[in-house]
């Protein structure tokens, strides 16, 4: 299929062996990963006879992927491999084949875990500042009453504050949502949506949505394959032993539609 693959092959060595002999003000690095990319293609296209286009990443997650599309197999690998030997691309060459090798799947293993320093750490996000004081409600101090009262105090590292301001049509409006709160796991930050900060919620109500989404920071989320499930049987056990929680449903089911229309 490929007659001048072998030629073509010893073809790109050489100038990938020229290229990376020139200095460093020479070659940058995207010279340098072009010149692997190609090594690496050409490697893949003459072991595989199949013509094969690479491309290097920074994925954190996924090092080798690839598929066929137009006749070409697309193959996706982290930048880690730009410095394979032969030795593991021949193994990921195995892989990509789908030929069950120990072997084969050793070597790459090794590989990747030799390499680990080279995959980005997911960095934390950066906490978006909240403002807890509000005309009627200042959510500093529901946060300390329900904490204290509901859960000793074990809340450490949470934030509290209001739903952002947005602009719409040339004018500031809050924020609608149907949530009355929401709890982020990545910042241990609550946002309580702002139409609560009214002299018409009951100040139990408030505390009722802020006992909620501290139960989200105490309680761990459950995984079951793929799926999560936040609202668990002790999640919800817990919620119905909030002691106003009839009257607080009751509350809910009775305003929600003026409160989010």
């Amino acid at each position: 299929m490929f007659p001048n693959a072998t030629r073509q092959l010893a073809f790109d060595f050489s100038m990938t062996r020229k290229c990376l002999n020139r200095s460093h003000h020479e070659l940058n690095a995207q010279d340098v990963a072009a010149v692997h990319q190609k090594r690496v293609s050409s490697f893949l296209s003459m072991v595989l006879q199949d013509d094969v286009s690479v491309i290097f990443t920074d994925n954190r997650t996924t090092m080798i992927s690839f598929k066929r599309r137009s006749g070409v197999l697309n193959v996706r690998l982290h930048k880690m491999f730009q410095h394979a030997d032969d030795i593991v691309l021949k193994a990921l060459s195995v892989f990509i084949r789908g030929i069950p090798s120990i072997r084969a799947s050793k070597k790459l293993d090794e590989f990747i875990k030799s390499n680990q320093t080279q995959i980005r750490s997911r960095t934390k996000p950066r906490r978006q500042p909240v403002y807890p004081e509000g005309e009627h409600f200042d959510l500093n101090e529901v946060l300390a009453r329900v904490s204290e009262r509901y859960f000793a105090g074990a809340t450490d590292g949470v934030h509290i504050g209001w739903g952002r301001l947005r602009k719409r049509r040339g004018r500031r409006t809050r924020t609608r949502s149907r949530a009355l709160a929401t709890y982020c796991f990545e910042d241990t930050t609550i946002r309580v949506n702002p139409v609560l900060d009214s002299n018409k919620v009951p100040a139990y109500i408030i505390d009722w949505v802020v006992y909620h989404e501290l139960l989200h920071h105490i309680l761990p989320v459950e995984k079951s394959g793929s799926r999560k499930r936040y609202h668990t049987e002790k999640f919800r056990a817990l919620e119905r032993a909030y002691p106003q929680y009839e009257a607080a449903r009751l509350w809910e089911q009775q305003n929600l539609d003026w409160l989010l229309k």
